[in-house]
């Protein structure tokens, strides 16, 4: 029987943040970051980027030592379960929303959710004891950072976990931006992805918002980890028990790191490591800003932006 594993979680949409977070957290010596954990077997097969280190993920010593020990099998309720072709980009997943919001698995469901928990635990405590090896140190929590709520509801009621689920909130305007850049004034798809961030909040909300994790959740915005990060880790690490010393966050790029998928910055420095990305503001048309603000102002005051103010636009 395996232990539970210590997992600290990050759910969110995409570009919210979430790498940065990453590696904030990993910055800690007894904290060991994965980025998007379950891509592995996917990162594997397409090679489609190196992985924190800036190694390919195949040939990455770190990777070669524990692959034999990790189950990849991509049959059945695999690691990658929720990153297959059927599964990948999916925000309602019908079949399993009955039980979400019912916080319980059926029976139905429960042999899936079982071989999941411990395909995925096996996976965890060899990286774990390979990362506890390498360093020298007890390794306290494993991140991952698959943003995926499905799966972190999947995780939890294994039994598997003794989970920490970090709900990461981006202002639903730049997160619309964000995501149409290139023409941020098509309407379709300014509907869509707004669309987007409440469904994809609320699901997150309602899975971290369930008995079963209690005090184990924390929400964080962006804004304030971009803007205040040796703040927002400190506090971070007050909750997670780690004396979380705020000077990390200035060196936060000297740890060892491993992590798979997820944005570039993982990998690739900048000369401005830490940077608050509100271009929204200059280059989102204003009444399109008005429109997000309207759609999505009552659900982003539960997520931690109350003061969604048009005189912000």
């Amino acid at each position: 029987m395996i232990s539970q594993v210590p997992l600290v979680y990050i759910a969110s949409n995409g570009h919210s943040g979430s790498t940065l977070l990453d590696l904030l957290l990993g910055a800690h010596p007894t904290v060991w970051t994965l980025e998007e954990a379950q891509n592995l077997p996917w990162e594997l097969r397409n090679r489609r980027a190196p992985c924190g280190c800036g190694q390919p993920v195949e040939q990455d010593d770190f990777w070669q030592a524990v692959l034999d020990d990790i189950p990849l099998e991509i049959e059945g309720y695999h690691i990658g379960y929720f990153r297959n072709i059927a599964q990948v980009g999916k925000v309602l997943r019908w079949k399993i929303l009955p039980d979400l919001f019912r916080n319980e698995i059926s029976d139905e469901w429960r042999p899936a959710v079982q071989e999941y928990g411990t395909t995925n635990a096996q996976y965890f405590e060899a990286v774990r004891a390979e990362a506890e090896e390498r360093t020298g140190t007890d390794i306290e929590w494993v991140v991952d950072n698959s943003k995926d709520p499905y799966r972190l509801f999947w995780l939890q009621h294994s039994g598997m976990f003794r989970t920490r689920a970090i709900h990461l909130v981006k202002d639903p305007r730049a997160f619309v931006y964000s995501m149409t850049k290139d023409d941020p004034a098509d309407l379709t798809a300014v509907f869509r992805y707004t669309a987007r961030w409440i469904i994809e909040n609320a699901i997150i909300a309602a899975v971290v918002g369930k008995s079963i994790f209690d005090e184990n959740v924390r929400r964080v915005t962006y804004d304030e980890l971009a803007q205040h990060p040796k703040q927002t880790m400190q506090s971070i690490g007050d909750w997670l028990g780690l004396d979380y010393d705020p000077s990390r966050v200035d060196t936060f790029r000297e740890y060892e790191n491993h992590a798979l998928s997820g944005n570039m910055m993982r990998w690739r420095e900048s000369e401005e490591d830490i940077y608050y990305d509100e271009s929204w503001r200059q280059h989102l048309p204003a009444p399109i800003a008005r429109l997000i603000f309207l759609l999505a102002s009552p659900f982003a005051r539960d997520c931690g932006y109350p003061e969604l103010h048009e005189a912000n636009q």
